[in-house]
């Protein structure tokens, strides 16, 4: 080892930190190998390299001392001297450190991963859910930091006593108008408590947990508020049907009046235009004006649109009044037969008022026109039930009526509004 007092002052400064680093890396690994496996003849490998470490630290420490003083003397203790490369001491000090870093990591694990008071506290501490064991006096013998936690945010202290921590819960869960398990904190969370006796070896023990059940306690309160919503729904529903049987009633009942009108009006209308000619009504237009009147005001079926105009024209026609028609009825049925409907009002009306003897119905497409060639009305006309539910039955069609009485009376009907 005479190559150490050739080497220069940093290489002395490297090699002692060197040294420093194998006995403490040894010397760690020897405690964690004992501490580990509890018996000391597992770490005695461990010891001999340490001695063999400290061995090379006091020849080093020889070297440094003959480099101080000026005299250079024979490595050694005794009669025992030693002669070996200096680099090969290098070499060896650092295959002791990386084996030292080596067994200490190894045994590290081996420890972290064993299971021991101290684990299972640390693990219990990590849960999320708060957690609590207790004898059944109420003598805590474990509990986590979540459950401490919430001791501190629902009674203002940590508990000693399982028992009258649990009591305190329940108490300000009834204050709170809550379940006696549930627990909303200061924050907005909201906590359940789950108490449970188990059974270990013919002993009692008391577990509480404290979950989270903040989400499920928002979607339930969602819940229940659009379950109110629903029953408020219901009723307004119920209302609604209820209300749909008069609407019903009402709108049969205005049916029927409408059918009477057009049906009873027609057939007046030709009689007053009989009696307004001075003809002598024979029997069979009599017979013909009365026959099935009853079915037909009763019966709440209707013949087609075109069937119903045909019919209308044949009975003006058989009392001299002529119902002249251009185009054709629309292919919507809905339309045509509020075409006929308007023609059988415009015609009655042109035959009681008017005393028309012609009248000349224009169609096309959506638009309908009536027009007669009896007198226009002296005075402004004031419409009646006929024009009037004419006019509703249009409007309610998105279309438009529109009445002209100079220079002659015209009816002009577009239904084309709820085309666009």
């Amino acid at each position: 080892m005479a190559e150490f007092y050739a080497w220069p002052w940093p290489a002395y400064v490297l090699f002692t930190l060197l040294l420093a680093l194998c006995v403490l890396a040894q010397a760690a690994a020897m405690a964690l190998k004992f501490f580990s496996r509890k018996r000391l003849v597992m770490a005695l490998p461990e010891l001999c390299i340490l001695a063999l470490a400290v061995f090379c630290s006091l020849l080093y420490g020889q070297v440094i001392n003959s480099y101080e003083t000026g005299f250079i003397a024979p490595l050694g203790f005794g009669m025992l001297r030693i002669d070996i490369d200096a680099w090969m001491v290098v070499a060896a000090l650092l295959l002791i450190l990386a084996r030292g870093v080596y067994v200490c990591l190894r045994c590290y694990r081996g420890i972290a991963a064993r299971i021991t008071s101290l684990s299972v506290k640390n693990a219990v501490d990590s849960l999320p859910s708060g957690v609590l064991f207790s004898q059944p006096d109420g003598f805590i013998l474990l509990s986590n930091a979540r459950m401490q936690r919430l001791m501190i945010e629902t009674t203002g202290k940590v508990q000693r006593n399982g028992r009258d921590f649990y009591g305190q819960l329940s108490q300000s869960s009834r204050l709170s108008q809550l379940p006696s398990d549930i627990c909303q904190l200061s924050d907005g969370t909201t906590w359940m408590f789950t108490r449970t006796e188990l059974r270990i070896k013919k002993k009692t023990y008391i577990q509480l947990i404290a979950t989270d059940i903040t989400d499920c306690w928002e979607l339930t309160a969602r819940v229940q508020r659009q379950n109110d919503q629903l029953a408020q729904k219901s009723e307004e529903l119920k209302a609604t049907i209820a209300n749909l049987h008069v609407l019903s009633h009402e709108q049969e009942t205005q049916k029927a009046k409408i059918r009477a009108h057009d049906i009873l009006g027609q057939r007046l209308s030709l009689l007053f235009h009989t009696v307004h000619t001075e003809q002598t009504p024979d029997h069979s237009l009599l017979r013909s004006l009365t026959h099935d009147l009853m079915d037909e005001l009763k019966s709440g079926g209707a013949p087609s649109p075109v069937d119903a105009l045909d019919s209308l024209r044949q009975a003006f026609g058989s009392l001299g009044v002529e119902i002249a028609r251009e185009g054709e009825l629309p292919k919507d049925c809905v339309k045509a037969h509020l075409f006929v409907d308007i023609i059988r009002e415009g015609a009655t009306n042109a035959v009681r008022h008017g005393f028309a003897t012609r009248m000349l119905v224009q169609m096309e497409g959506a638009r309908l026109k009536i027009a007669n060639n009896g007198p226009p009305p002296p005075d402004k006309i004031t419409e009646g039930g006929g024009l009037g539910n004419i006019r509703k039955k249009v409007e309610a069609q998105g279309g438009m009526l529109r009445v002209v009485t100079r220079p002659r009376f015209v009816l002009d009907v577009d239904l084309s509004g709820d085309e666009s």
